[in-house]
C-alpha cells in the first residue's frame, strides 16, 4: 500500500508542478532553437520536475503484518536438598526423580508446540530461566528454600506478559518463612502443583523440634507482647508435649500441646510481660521424648529489648482484609514507631492485635495525646461515631497526623464523608463509587510527588509502580491538597494517594483498597515499594522534631534466625549528631558458650529491606556452632559510645536434610488461591496439562518504507540533471 505524507496540501503541489512545466515549455519555445534538441531538453526538464514532485509527495510503502505471539508457560523447580532425601518406602523414587519424571511426560512436548516454556530453578534464591531439557543437568543441592520469594520473583520478572500458567514442582517447604499464611496470596496466573512423594510409610521415630519462633526484637516498657512458636514432631504415643518458657533462666510459663503419633505440627504462643526497661533473654525448651535421639533442635533462644515509649501509632481497622494483613507487618517492623493495633472481630467489637498497654480503641482525648499518628481502616460513620470523629479533628488541629486507608465502608454511603472529618479531608465529593476493571489500573507519580518525602530517594525506583485493582471515583482534590499518585483508568486519571496539611497536623488519604498490591509488585533489588512507601510516609507524618530522633549508635542484623552454615550480615548506623564518623566500628559477638570474639565493622553503603540506604558499617558473620548469639557495638572515644545489644539464633539442623513429609497443605493453598489445580499423580497432571486450550495472541503491526529517499529516485534525479547539463554544454547552449 502506497501512502503519501506530504506536509503541503496535494492541490498546491499539483498546481506548482503544472506551473513549473508550463514555465519549462515557455522557456523552451522562447529560448531554444527549433528542432529535436528543443523537445529533448523540454522532456528532460519535465521528467526532472515530475521526479521532484514525486519527492514532494513524500511517498512510502505501508505493509500490514499479523504476527502470532506464542503464550508463555512456566515451570518452577525446587533444587533444595529436601528434594533428594530418601523416600519413606524402599524402591520409591525421591521427590527429585518424581519431579524430573513429571517434566518428561507427554504434556511437555504437546505444550512446547503451542507455547514457550521456561524452567525456573530455585532454592535459596531464584535462578535464571533455562529450557526443559536443561533440568536433567540440575542438582538438588540448595541449603535452604525460599519458595515464597521465588514465586514473587517470577511474577515480578514477567509482569505484563501473557502467562498461561505454571507448574510448581516442590515439596512445599519454605525454610525462610516462619508462618504459612503467605501461601494463600492471590497470584497473577494459575499455579498447578503435584504431590512428589507417596503419603505415609515413614518410620515413626520419637522426635520433637521447634521449627520457628516469632517474637518482637524491641518493645516498649509496660507493654505485653506475644511469642509465637511452630513446633513439630512425631512418636509422642498420644501423650501431650510440654513447651516451657524461661526468662533469664527462670521458668515463667509452660503449655501442653498435642502432636499426632504419626507426626504433625502445632502453633504455640506465650504472652510476654515487659514491666521494666532492659534486656530479657528468653529460652523455649521442649523436654525430649523417651528414646529421642536428636535433642539439639528442642530449644530456641531469643533476646527482647525493652525500651522507653517511642513515637506511638494507633491503627484501628474494621474486619481484617488484605490491606490490614500487609500493613500490620510493615508497621510492626517499622523502627520509628510503636504501633498499637485494633481490628473488628466477628462480634463487632474491637480486638487488640498488638500489645496495647492501657490503651483502648475509644480514642479519648487523654489517649490520643499519647499518639503521633492515627490510621483509620475500613470504617463507616456509624462504626467510628461522631464523638470520636470530632476528637480526631481536634487531634489533627493540634499537630497529630491522620491516615485514611479507605475501603468500601469508608468511601461508600454513610462513610466518613458524612462525619466531622469531612472538613479535614483533602478530598470532597458527593457519592464516591468503587471502580474495578478487568485488568489492573496502572499508576504513576504526579509532579507534586517528586518533591514529597513519601517518594524521596532514587527517582528511577518510582518510575514503575505496581498497579492497583480498584479506585474510588467521584472525589475531587481540595485546593490545598497534594495529589501524589494517580491511576490511569478508561475514565481518565483518578487520584489514589493525596496529602494535606490541616491546622498544625497532616492528613493522608488512600482512594483504593488494593494498595497492598505494591507488596507483590516489581522490586528494585531487595526493596519492596509497599514497605518503602509506608516507611517514608510515616517519617513525614511524624512531627519534625521526632522524626529524626535516633540512637547515637544502632546495630541490627538482616535476619533473626538462620541455620548452621548460613551467614548473617551485621550492620550499624551512627547518628549525625555524633560528629565525625570513625573509619570502623568495634563489634563484640558473644557465642552461646560465653566466648567473646571481637570483629571490625568496615564503613560501607548499607541497604535496608525497605529500599533505604545509608552510609554505615557492616560485617558478615558465619557462625560455626548452634545457639543464641549476642552482639554489641562500640566506638572508642571520650566518652565512648555503645549500642544496645541485639541477638540472633542459629538453628542446629537444616530442615532440608530432615526426613519430613512434603507440605501438601501449602501446595494446595497455592493452587487454590491462584486458580490452579493440585494433582496427586503424574498421570493426572499429564492429562490436565495435555488438555489445556492455549491460544496464541495475534498482534498487528505495520512496516513503513520511504520511497522518495530511495537510491533509484536520487540516481534518476542526478542522471536527468547530468544529461541535461551535458546536452547544453555540447550544444554550447546558455
Amino acid at each position: 500500500m502506497i501512502i503519501f505524507e506530504n506536509t503541503v496540501t496535494t492541490p498546491l503541489v499539483l498546481v506548482a508542478l503544472g506551473a513549473f512545466i508550463l514555465v519549462a515549455l515557455w522557456s523552451a519555445l522562447r529560448s531554444l532553437s527549433p528542432g529535436p534538441t528543443r523537445w529533448i531538453l523540454f522532456l528532460l526538464h519535465t521528467l526532472t520536475i515530475l521526479a521532484i514532485g514525486w519527492c514532494l509527495f513524500m511517498p512510502g510503502r505501508k505493509t500490514s503484518i499479523t504476527q502470532l505471539l506464542k503464550p508463555r508457560f512456566l515451570v518452577a523447580l525446587d533444587t533444595s536438598r529436601s528434594m533428594a532425601i530418601d523416600p519413606p518406602n524402599a524402591g520409591d523414587p525421591t521427590r527429585w526423580k518424581t519431579a524430573l519424571k513429571a517434566l518428561e511426560s507427554p504434556w511437555a512436548d504437546r505444550l512446547s508446540s503451542e507455547c514457550d516454556i521456561d524452567l525456573y530453578p530455585f532454592s535459596s534464591s531464584l535462578s535464571e530461566p533455562v529450557s526443559l531439557g536443561h533440568a536433567a543437568k540440575l542438582q538438588p543441592d540448595g541449603d535452604s528454600t525460599a519458595l515464597r520469594d521465588a514465586l514473587t520473583g517470577i511474577e515480578q520478572r514477567l509482569s505484563g506478559l501473557q502467562i498461561q500458567g505454571m507448574i510448581l514442582l516442590s515439596d512445599g517447604s519454605d525454610t525462610k518463612e516462619a508462618l504459612d499464611d503467605w501461601a494463600s496470596t492471590p497470584r497473577m496466573f494459575p499455579i498447578h502443583t503435584l504431590r512428589l512423594e507417596k503419603p505415609g510409610g515413614r518410620e515413626v521415630e520419637a522426635d520433637m523440634r521447634i521449627d520457628s519462633l516469632e517474637a518482637p526484637r524491641r518493645v516498649t516498657a509496660g507493654w505485653k507482647s506475644e511469642m509465637k512458636l511452630k513446633v513439630s514432631g512425631q512418636g509422642t504415643k498420644g501423650n501431650p508435649v510440654m513447651v516451657q518458657l524461661f526468662e533469664n533462666d527462670a521458668l515463667v510459663a509452660e503449655k501442653p500441646t498435642q502432636i499426632p503419633e504419626a507426626g504433625g505440627e502445632r502453633d504455640v504462643s506465650f504472652e510476654l510481660n515487659h514491666s521494666k526497661v532492659g534486656v530479657s533473654n528468653y529460652r523455649v525448651f521442649i523436654p525430649p521424648l523417651p528414646g529421642e535421639k536428636n535433642t539439639a533442635d528442642n530449644e530456641w533462644k531469643a533476646i527482647v529489648e525493652v525500651v522507653d515509649a517511642r513515637n506511638r501509632l494507633l491503627y484501628v481497622e474494621g474486619v481484617p482484609r488484605w490491606e490490614y494483613k500487609y500493613l500490620r507487618r510493615v508497621l510492626l517492623g517499622e523502627r520509628q514507631i510503636s504501633p498499637v493495633i485494633f481490628f473488628t472481630s466477628g462480634d463487632g467489637k474491637p480486638q487488640a492485635a498488638t500489645p496495647v498497654e492501657n490503651f483502648t480503641a475509644d480514642m479519648t482525648n487523654a489517649q490520643l495525646s499519647a499518639f503521633k499518628i492515627v490510621v483509620l481502616g475500613n470504617l463507616d460513620a456509624a462504626e467510628l461515631g461522631s464523638e470520636r470523629a470530632e476528637r480526631l479533628v481536634e487531634f489533627v488541629e493540634k499537630g497529630g497526623s491522620l491516615v485514611f486507608l479507605g475501603g468500601p465502608k469508608t468511601w461508600g454511603p454513610g462513610g466518613l464523608l458524612a462525619t466531622p472529618l469531612a472538613k479535614i479531608l483533602p478530598v470532597t465529593g458527593g457519592s464516591p463509587q468503587p471502580l474495578e476493571g478487568e485488568k489492573p489500573f496502572p499508576v504513576k507519580l504526579t509532579s507534586q510527588a517528586a518533591g514529597h518525602p513519601a517518594f524521596a530517594g532514587d527517582p528511577n525506583f518510582w518510575k514503575k509502580i505496581p498497579p492497583v485493582l480498584s479506585v474510588f471515583t467521584g472525589l475531587q482534590a481540595k485546593p490545598a491538597a497534594e495529589s501524589l499518585v494517580v491511576a490511569e483508568t478508561p475514565s481518565g486519571e483518578i487520584p489514589v494517594v493525596l496529602t494535606q496539611r490541616f491546622g498544625e497536623g497532616k492528613v493522608a488519604v488512600m482512594l483504593t483498597d488494593t494498595l497492598w498490591r505494591w507488596q507483590l509488585g516489581p522490586e528494585s533489588e531487595d526493596a519492596r515499594p509497599y514497605k518503602r512507601f509506608w516507611s517514608q510516609l510515616v517519617s513525614w507524618l511524624l512531627p519534625k522534631e521526632d522524626a529524626g530522633k535516633s540512637e547515637k549508635l544502632e546495630i541490627f542484623a538482616d535476619r533473626d534466625d538462620l541455620h548452621l552454615g548460613e551467614a548473617v550480615n551485621l550492620n550499624a548506623r551512627v547518628a549525625d549528631s555524633l560528629g565525625k564518623k570513625p573509619d570502623a566500628i568495634d563489634a563484640k559477638i558473644t557465642y552461646p558458650d560465653g566466648r567473646e570474639v571481637p570483629y571490625s565493622m568496615a564503613a560501607q553503603r548499607v541497604s535496608t529491606p525497605s529500599g533505604d540506604s545509608f552510609d554505615g558499617y557492616s560485617v558478615e558473620f558465619k557462625p560455626d556452632v548452634p545457639g543464641a548469639y549476642r552482639v554489641n557495638a562500640s566506638i572508642q572515644g571520650t566518652p565512648p559510645v555503645a549500642s544496645k545489644p541485639i541477638g540472633f539464633f542459629v538453628k542446629p539442623h537444616s530442615p532440608e536434610t530432615s526426613p519430613r513429609p512434603p507440605k501438601t497443605e501449602i501446595l494446595q493453598a497455592i493452587s487454590a488461591s491462584s486458580g490452579g489445580s493440585y494433582f496427586e499423580t503424574i498421570e493426572a497432571l499429564d492429562a490436565a496439562m495435555s488438555s489445556l486450550n492455549l491460544k496464541a495472541k495475534e498482534e498487528n503491526f505495520s512496516e513503513f518504507h520511504t520511497l522518495w529517499r530511495d537510491w533509484p529516485v536520487l540516481i534518476a534525479l542526478m542522471l536527468l540533471f547530468t544529461i541535461t547539463w551535458t546536452i547544453r554544454r555540447k550544444r554550447q547552449m546558455p
